[in-house]
């Protein structure tokens, strides 16, 4: 196991957006069908993927990339009536409130918020609110979905890097998500309060795509997609409903209450 400081420096010298595009390419290479159920099984072994909730036979996934944004058959993710539910599978990186402009990367390490949503304006509408911090693995369900109603207003898409987002990415490299590629999406919940939700690109995870844009949503309606694995950071404003605070490492699911 290297230590922090040269696995930082391992980090930052490794061609991420090169390496990530090599890797999105062989990832959306076509498979034999022969091969498709039992390299996914495979895979679901080894990342803990769960195929019981998977909607359609693993032959219909073409390639890796399809079968990392896989569909869930209908009722698979009951949405809780909440007004915050989760937004996506995975583990609690932070959860909290927003002091004085800055997030929790995790203990010890926080960033500025309008780093991450490249928007001073905007950080400042959220300030007092609060965040959740989401890391979705390899064998997760890799679509993301509102975690609130709310309205769309717009997406911005910010350019960056492709740091790993991984535990041991997240402990050493500073600023992580706000150095990386991401999305954001701004939007408005139906009293008027602002919040965001942003997707985190990481390294092999450079090929995010949007399923909506502009509009409104539902909570549990989706938004964007992954492939292979990557982090979502949601912001309520101060007036909204909080996030419960959370233990590093939760697992959390998609439609859960979150408040």
């Amino acid at each position: 196991m290297f230590p922090p400081t040269m696995r930082r420096l391992l980090f930052s010298l490794l061609p991420k957006v090169a390496l990530s595009r090599l890797c999105g390419a062989l990832c959306a290479t076509p498979l034999p069908r022969s091969w498709r159920g039992p390299l996914f099984r495979w895979f679901a072994r080894r990342y803990g993927a769960s195929l019981d909730e998977v909607d359609g036979e693993l032959t219909q996934f073409r390639s890796l990339q399809e079968f990392f944004r896989r569909p869930l058959r209908s009722g698979a993710r009951p949405v809780a009536t909440s007004p915050l539910v989760w937004p996506c599978d995975g583990k609690i990186v932070t959860t909290g409130p927003i002091r004085n402009g800055r997030l929790l990367q995790v203990k010890g390490r926080d960033y500025a918020l309008a780093d991450l949503l490249g928007d001073a304006s905007f950080a400042t509408a959220l300030e007092g609110g609060s965040q959740a911090t989401i890391y979705l693995a390899p064998g997760d369900y890799h679509r993301v979905h509102s975690p609130f109603a709310a309205s769309i207003e717009r997406v911005r898409k910010l350019p960056g890097t492709l740091f790993p987002v991984n535990p041991p990415a997240v402990r050493c490299v500073p600023r992580l998500f706000a150095r990386n590629s991401r999305h954001v999406f701004q939007c408005r919940l139906p009293a008027g309060e602002m919040a965001a939700v942003v997707l985190v690109g990481a390294y092999n995870v450079g090929d995010t795509s949007l399923s909506i844009e502009q509009g409104a949503v539902l909570p549990g309606q989706e938004i964007g997609r992954f492939g292979f694995g990557s982090t979502v950071v949601v912001i309520v404003g101060p007036r909204g409903p909080a996030f419960a605070e959370q233990v590093p490492e939760h697992v959390v699911r998609m439609g859960q209450s979150a408040d």
